[in-house]
C-alpha cells in the first residue's frame, strides 16, 4: 500500500529562484559587451521589469516630441484662428515633452548598475554606459592575478570591489552608492598617481 501511495504522488517542480539584478538584461548585454567579454558580477536595482529598455531609451524623448508636434500641427490646422485652443495645445505638447524628460531621468537614475566583466568594470545608467574602467585603469588593490594555462591573468577582485562599494552582501545596490563608488575609485586613482 505504501508503494502505491509513493508512486501516485506527483513530484512537484522545484522553484527556480533567480535574483533579477544578478544578471544583466540580455538587451543591455548585447549592446554593451564586447564579443570576448563575460559578466561576472552585477549590482543594481531590485526591480528590473522587461519594459525597462523602453523607459530608459533616449527615443522616448523623440517620441514625445513627435507626439507633441503632431498634436500642435493638428490643432493649428483644425482650430482656424481659435487662439485659446492653439495655446492650450502648445502647453499640453510641452507638458508631454517635459514628462518624458522626467521619466527618462528618474528611470535612468533608478536603473543604475555596477557590472564587473572579465575585462573591465562598468557603470550603466539605464540604456547608456556611464563609466568604464578597463584593467589598466583600475588601481592595483582591485586587481588580482590568477594562473590560466601557466600565464598570470589579471581579473577584477570582486571582494575588494564589494568592500569599496560598501560591503553589503546583497546584489541590490542603489544608484547613490554606485555613483559614490565611482567617486571613490577616481579619488584612489588620483592618489596613486
Amino acid at each position: 500500500m505504501s508503494e502505491l501511495y509513493q508512486n501516485s504522488v506527483p513530484e512537484l517542480p522545484k522553484p527556480h529562484l533567480v535574483e533579477p539584478s544578478q544578471m544583466l538584461p540580455g538587451w543591455l548585454a548585447d549592446r554593451l559587451l564586447q564579443p570576448d567579454e563575460n559578466v561576472e558580477w552585477v549590482r543594481g536595482p531590485r526591480f528590473t521589469p522587461s519594459w525597462e529598455r523602453y523607459l530608459t531609451h533616449p527615443g522616448l524623448f523623440f517620441a514625445a516630441a513627435g507626439l507633441g508636434a503632431s498634436g500642435v500641427g493638428a490643432a493649428v490646422s483644425l482650430a482656424k484662428g481659435q487662439n485659446e485652443i492653439i495655446a492650450s495645445t502648445f502647453v499640453f505638447a510641452g507638458a508631454i515633452v517635459l514628462f518624458s524628460i522626467f521619466v527618462l531621468a528618474i528611470s535612468c537614475g533608478y536603473f543604475t548598475r555596477l557590472v564587473a566583466t572579465n575585462a573591465r568594470l562598468l557603470i550603466v545608467q539605464g540604456y547608456e554606459l556611464c563609466r568604464n574602467w578597463d584593467m589598466n585603469d583600475l588601481p592595483p588593490t582591485l586587481i588580482r592575478h590568477r594562473l590560466g594555462g601557466g600565464v598570470s591573468m589579471p581579473s577584477i577582485d570582486l571582494n575588494a570591489v564589494q568592500t569599496l562599494l560598501g560591503g553589503s552582501s546583497t546584489q541590490f545596490t542603489g544608484a547613490k552608492d554606485i555613483l559614490s563608488f565611482a567617486k571613490q575609485l577616481d579619488r584612489i586613482k588620483k592618489e596613486r598617481g
